[in-house]
């Protein structure tokens, strides 16, 4: 006959057993429910091909073949990334006539004395010390016929107002060289070295006009390309907190990757008190100038027609608006991203942004509650509630933000997925043709929700039926930024790559597909959320 202690034994085990059981029913039960959950989020996925499409186009091809060399070498550095980082568009510009030839230092020179002599030259405060030049006597050259050069932005700007014209804006210089065929050179398509100054036995950094004259434009624009970079307004067409003066033209000191330097649409904003030897000026004018100016100089001028002018990076140039996407450590690698086998590089991503109610069922997921699909890294008491989630849950179907990485890192594993690496985001935002936006290449404030939109807020998925990819994957400019995979150190600190704009930020930088930033890990943000990809 069995004890009372053992017949209690019995039926703890018993309960313990039923308990154990029930609670494994419970859990099945949960994974099932997840897995329906899971597969109606992954239902709502795109099929995308990471890659572009080589261009046919024969200068293309040639062009490309000098990029791939600056990438795989390592010097397609910062400078060049900026430089080329000018998405096509056009202008309609007005008749203006341009001087053939760079402003001498000889004339230069003159013209400091010729104001000083009368004692009150026509320079405001901010531009006190313009009339110097640190080329004076041209030391660099030894002659007097080179270039002016070694003069900031202000003295510049007073000698071409003085002379009845003005500095030329972005455009108008761009212009010049490309003309209304759209060159990539002044002279052409073909890239010509023969006009560079240090192949002289003086390692000049600049020469006299015209030495090389088949690199002129075919109406007669001299030294675009060759001799000094030339100082401009910057761009006409940006707004006048952002302008900032530019420098155009190929910088004699570089020995690599000068037929991407000599780009016509390859300049560079800089600073308004520059003053290098490598850099110069030439005027513009919107009527003829005077034969003769008062200091003795005697400007020969060009005519440049009215039209409308292909400006920016030509849209057969993918390679080059590809290095510009490239993060550092995949430039080496940029012969892989040119598509040749369609289908080889396949990866299925989110159509739209996770949603607010996508979300709180991660949350009330018991073993997400538990931590079980935390990162490995993440630290102790992560939590991955929202902010003002309760506010955000009024609205389920719009995006979820205020989450930090971890949390983002967290929903991702928990539906089998991961967050997206930085670059495959670029390249899903960019698309096959490299576009600038994800439509393409035009921005408009309607096209996205940023902050340029009369009643910004983030939107329902697809609400803003531009702001879509042509493989239809929505909201990758605007609605809310995106946590990728990329992680980075900033300062000491742990950051992640966020990319693309939001409902918070102006859209004409940050809604390119290009645009990202670091944050760090832990940082929650109103404007901030995700999207999943799969393997």
């Amino acid at each position: 006959m069995k004890s009372p202690m053992m017949a209690w034994l019995n039926q703890y085990r018993l309960a313990t057993f039923a308990f154990g059981a029930l609670l494994v029913l419970l859990v099945v039960l949960l994974m099932l429910l997840t897995q329906f959950g899971f597969r109606t989020l992954r239902s709502d996925t795109v099929s995308v091909e990471l890659g572009f499409e080589a261009s046919s186009s024969p200068r293309a091809l040639a062009f490309d073949q000098f990029l791939f060399e600056a990438l795989e070498r390592g010097y397609f550095g910062a400078e060049l990334r900026r430089r080329l980082d000018r998405p096509a568009h056009s202008a309609q510009l007005d008749t203006f006539w341009a001087d053939s030839c760079e402003v001498r230092q000889l004339d230069f020179e003159r013209f400091a004395r010729w104001q000083q002599a009368k004692g009150s030259p026509p320079l405001d405060a901010s531009a006190s010390g313009a009339l110097h030049s640190i080329s004076s006597g041209h030391r660099i050259a030894g002659l007097l016929q080179s270039p002016a050069s070694g003069v900031n932005y202000a003295g510049a700007a007073a000698y071409c107002a003085t002379a009845g014209g003005r500095l030329p804006w972005a455009e108008e210089w761009e212009a010049m060289a490309v003309g209304r065929a759209g060159r990539l050179y002044p002279w052409g398509d073909t890239f010509d070295d023969s006009a560079w100054p240090y192949q002289s036995a003086h390692r000049n950094a600049a020469q006299s006009c015209a030495l090389d004259p088949q690199t002129a434009t075919p109406e007669g624009v001299q030294d675009l390309a060759g001799s000094v970079m030339e100082w401009s307004r910057g761009q006409r067409g940006a707004h006048p907190m952002e302008r900032q003066p530019g420098a155009h033209g190929a910088p004699a000191a570089r020995m690599r990757g000068r037929p991407l330097y000599a780009l016509a649409a390859a300049w560079l904003a800089i600073d308004p008190q520059t003053r290098s030897h490598h850099l110069g000026f030439r005027c513009v004018y919107q009527q003829p100038p005077a034969a003769t100016l008062p200091w003795g100089a005697k400007p020969k001028w060009v005519a440049i027609p009215a039209g409308v002018y292909p400006l920016g990076v030509p849209q057969d140039l993918r390679l080059a608006r590809v290095a510009v996407l490239l993060p550092a450590a995949r430039q080496g690698r940029a012969r892989s991203l040119i598509s040749h086998a369609p289908g080889t590089r396949r990866l299925e991503v989110s159509r739209c942004e996770v949603s607010r109610g996508e979300y709180r069922a991660f949350l009330r997921h018991p073993l997400a509650r538990l931590g079980l699909f935390a990162n490995e890294h993440e630290p102790r008491w992560q939590d991955y509630t929202p902010q003002n989630w309760q506010e955000q849950l009024q609205e389920p179907k719009l995006p979820v933000s205020g989450i930090n990485w971890w949390a983002a890192d967290a929903f991702a594993r928990w539906v089998g997925g991961r967050l997206p690496r930085v670059e495959e985001w670029q390249l899903l935002a960019a698309g096959p043709n490299a576009n600038t936006y994800p439509w393409g290449e035009d921005y408009a404030a309607n096209h996205a929700a940023t902050g340029d939109q009369i009643e910004p807020g983030p939107h329902l998925c697809a609400a803003i039926a531009q702001d879509r990819t042509a493989d239809g994957v929505q909201d990758l400019a605007g609605n809310v930024s995106e946590w990728t995979l990329s992680v980075t150190a900033e300062r000491g600190d742990y950051a992640a790559w966020v990319a693309g704009g939001n409902w918070l930020l102006p859209g004409k930088i940050t809604a390119r597909s290009v645009f990202g930033r670091p944050v760090p890990l832990t940082h929650r943000s109103d404007s901030i959320g995700f999207r999943v990809v799969y393997d």
